[in-house]
């Protein structure tokens, strides 16, 4: 029973000392960012997004980035055929912004995945003045500086790319939201680390840099923008930067199966492109599974035998769980800076991801050691193969 208390409690020490660590540097970086004075650098930008289908507030969102505070930009749409739901909206939108905005139609890929076809197709309408690449997503709902924001830290020549985050703000009816949520938030704890990566949904780099990092070569036979085009840009020994003020809030109400494929994706897409970061997912996932077995052993000895030794190991297993809770309440703050037109939305998805703690030791580690198994993904009705960084099989695709 000494050995079960011994490891449940190493295991509690190293998670309180790993998350005060990762939570000062968190706080740290972001208050650093936000009172940061940056040089008024605004090169001409070639904004890139890829569209399949119409998501939510679609019409706004696009609508926003056309008017954004920025000095000389361009938009460039890109869909796969003229049939998709989303092409007589940005039509329209292109015949009304012409000054800013075109439309390419890709094609359909068998040999990458379809967004970045169309992000590869609409790289060749790039203005040849153009000194800024930005990639961004149909669902993204940009502030009127997003672009300022995201483009200045490249004035910095050590920065590679810069690059927002996605934020899910989930029901508390909707348990497998809540989990993504949950697992969304500690992730972005990452951001603030050496393991920073790019996100594809809000990112920006310089096209000398894009070029020289051999980021368009990478995705000829890619599945995955964002992890790939950050092992690029590490390569050279540049930096990723996460800009707080690009941190995006999304709706993360789902299906469980919508859930679950997202989650195989994000990990599957880390271990193809990105493995470091896979790897400690994995290390925490079988240090996260000797911890269940160590607190069900003392549970099943608290409970079916009265043991008083398991207790007392059972106890000591317990207390991770609210240390945990404690750093998302305090990070909760540190968010609502950031997201404060979401304020309310966070203090309720807050205590619900709170309360969602317990479910999530068991359920994640299971979910990321799955990764192991395949290298399979879906993604908007695609199911892909993921055979090296360069290689992917087109598996099925359904239609519509």
């Amino acid at each position: 029973m000494f050995v079960l208390s011994a490891v449940l409690i190493a295991i509690t020490i190293i998670a309180a000392w790993v998350q005060t660590i990762s939570f000062r540097r968190l706080c740290d970086y972001v208050e650093t960012e936000l009172e940061a004075e940056r040089p008024d650098y605004q090169p001409k930008a070639s904004v890139i997004l890829p569209c399949k289908g119409l998501d939510p507030g679609f019409r706004e969102n696009i609508s926003r980035l056309l008017e954004q505070r920025y000095r000389n930009f361009e938009v460039i749409f890109a869909v796969a055929e003229e049939s998709d739901a989303a092409y007589s909206h940005l039509k329209e939108l292109v015949e009304r912004y012409s000054d800013r905005a075109r439309i390419i139609i890709a094609g359909v890929s068998q040999n990458r995945a379809q967004k970045l076809n169309n992000q590869l197709s609409a790289l060749n309408l790039v203005a040849e003045d153009s000194e800024v690449l930005v990639f961004v997503d149909s669902d993204v709902i940009a502030r009127e500086d997003f672009l300022d924001c995201l483009i200045r830290p490249l004035a910095d020549q050590t920065v590679g790319v810069t690059t927002g985050y996605r934020f899910y703000i989930s029901s508390s009816a909707n348990l497998p939201a809540v989990l993504r949520s949950l697992w969304n938030r500690m992730s972005a704890w990452e951001m603030a680390s050496d393991h920073a990566f790019a996100w594809g949904g809000a990112m920006a780099v310089r096209k000398e840099i894009f070029a020289r990092a051999g980021v368009k070569s990478a995705w000829e036979r890619a599945a995955d923008d964002d992890l790939s085009l950050t092992t690029c840009i590490k390569a050279l020994g540049l930096t990723v930067h996460f800009v707080p003020q690009c941190l995006v809030a999304s709706d993360g109400n789902a299906s469980l199966k919508e859930i679950i494929d997202w989650t195989n994706r994000q990990l599957i897409l880390t271990k193809v492109y990105y493995r470091p970061l896979w790897l400690r997912a994995i290390t925490r996932a079988l240090v996260m599974l000797v911890w269940l077995g160590a607190v069900t052993a003392a549970a099943i000895g608290t409970f079916v035998y009265q043991d008083s030794g398991c207790l007392s190991a059972l106890i000591a297993g317990a207390t991770i769980l609210p240390v945990e809770a404690y750093f998302l309440v305090r990070a909760r703050s540190l968010w609502e800076r950031v997201l404060a037109d979401r304020g309310q939305h966070l203090r309720e998805s807050l205590w619900s991801s709170c309360l969602a703690i317990p479910m999530a030791h068991v359920v994640l580690p299971f979910l990321t050691l799955f990764s192991v198994l395949t290298n399979k993904i879906q993604w908007r009705g695609v199911t892909y193969e993921l055979r090296s960084p360069r290689e992917i099989l087109v598996v099925s695709q359904s239609q519509g």
